[in-house]
């Protein structure tokens, strides 16, 4: 049966709608236009006629969901004759009009889109002028078309407004990435760049000293190689530094990335500093560098585990300690999960450093606290500038 539904849903409906089901629940209007006229008819004619309009308004509401946006002013066009038929028929009719006021909003420009609204009520206007149809078939629709259309049309605006700036937030992304492959070329380059033509120049001038096979020669020569050790040494230590500064990690770094994770799923995140500046979050090198792997981490189970909403961090100096709390409104775990989530590797991380983990799940508490705490060091450049 389950089968059955979803081959029906997918011939009637294409796979990349934002809500899926969403035009399934608009239709529970449809029966507004053709249940009054089941219950009060007069004439048999009229049954067969609203039916017939029903099933004409089904083909083109399903068929538009499929329709490119320059084709679905015909659909509402359509739309629109089957409604003007059918209001000589029954005043339900309005209903058919609401829906093509509906469909407006999928038109593009915005101004072409409130344009063709503007139509639609002057042609309710017209037809219930030329033909007398009652005020409870022209209020409804007029009033009800406005409504819904103008809705419909500033939702899709605020839609695509938010798919923009997703785009362009991509692509500074990506620029940014480029960016930072660019920086890290250049210095890589002025890095080993003149060592390696130092060493090439080296080991060709070592090269030529031992071809000569003369004892003053051979003892350049052996400088010239204890040289190209001790060059070759310092250039790998170098580049391990450089590299090890790029893969480091701060916790301010830490907190922007979380806020652009969370932003792009749709997760509210906000992070305060009590008693310390967020310029001057003066820690020991070593413990900012943890307390970013431990937010990086806390992130993450937030992502895979929480399912939450909202998320918020506190970051606070209080008794010569700095303390990072993470609140998620999320579903919790239970303390048999408490290993699974990497809690015990940040555990056995900050109690080196002579910090305290508390983690709190269920009972007083909605979601998870996750707190950390460490000895707020200053580092040495701070101490010598504070005598």
């Amino acid at each position: 049966m389950f089968d059955t539904l979803k081959k029906i849903d997918s011939w009637l409906l294409p796979r990349n709608l934002n809500e899926q089901f969403s035009p399934y629940v608009w239709l529970i209007y449809l029966p507004l236009f053709f249940v009054p006229v089941v219950v009060f008819y007069e004439d048999p004619m009229d049954l067969v006629w609203t039916f017939s309009a029903s099933i004409a308004f089904l083909s083109l509401y399903f068929h538009a969901y499929w329709a490119k946006r320059q084709d679905i002013i015909y659909h509402i066009g359509a739309i629109l004759v089957i409604a003007t038929l059918a209001a000589f028929v029954t005043a339900t009719a309005c209903t058919l009009f609401i829906y093509a006021g509906a469909f407006c909003s999928r038109l593009n420009p915005l101004k072409y889109a409130v344009t063709v609204l503007i139509g639609l009520l002057l042609w309710i206007i017209t037809i219930s002028w030329l033909f007398e149809f009652e005020a409870y078939f022209y209020m409804p629709a007029l009033t009800f078309s406005l409504i819904v259309g103008i809705l419909n049309i500033y939702q899709c605006a605020l839609y695509e407004n938010k798919q923009a700036l997703i785009l362009s937030r991509e692509e500074t992304q990506r620029l940014a990435k480029v960016a930072e492959r660019e920086r890290i070329a250049r210095d890589l380059h002025d890095l080993i760049g003149h060592t390696f033509s130092v060493i090439t120049l080296k080991a060709d001038l070592a090269g030529r000293l031992l071809d000569k096979g003369q004892d003053k020669d051979l003892a350049k020569a052996r400088i010239e190689i204890k040289q190209l050790e001790d060059i070759s040494r310092d250039a790998l230590s170098q580049v391990r530094e450089v590299v090890s500064g790029y893969r480091s990690s701060d916790l301010l770094s830490e907190l922007a990335n979380a806020k652009n994770v969370f932003s792009s799923l749709d997760i509210d995140f906000h992070y305060q500093f009590e008693n310390i500046d967020e310029q001057q979050i003066e820690l020991e090198s070593t413990n900012n560098k943890e307390l970013a792997i431990v937010l990086r981490e806390l992130v993450t189970n937030v992502i895979k585990h929480a399912k939450a909403t909202q998320v918020t961090v506190t970051i606070k100096h209080s008794n010569g300690k700095i303390t990072l709390a993470m609140q998620d409104n999320g579903q919790g775990f239970e303390n048999s999960q408490h290993q699974g989530f990497g809690i015990k590797g940040i555990e056995e991380r900050i109690q080196k450093l002579q910090g305290w983990v508390s983690v709190k799940s269920g009972g007083d508490y909605s979601g998870t606290l996750s707190e950390i705490s460490l000895p707020l060091i200053k580092s040495n450049a701070t101490k010598a500038s504070s005598i």
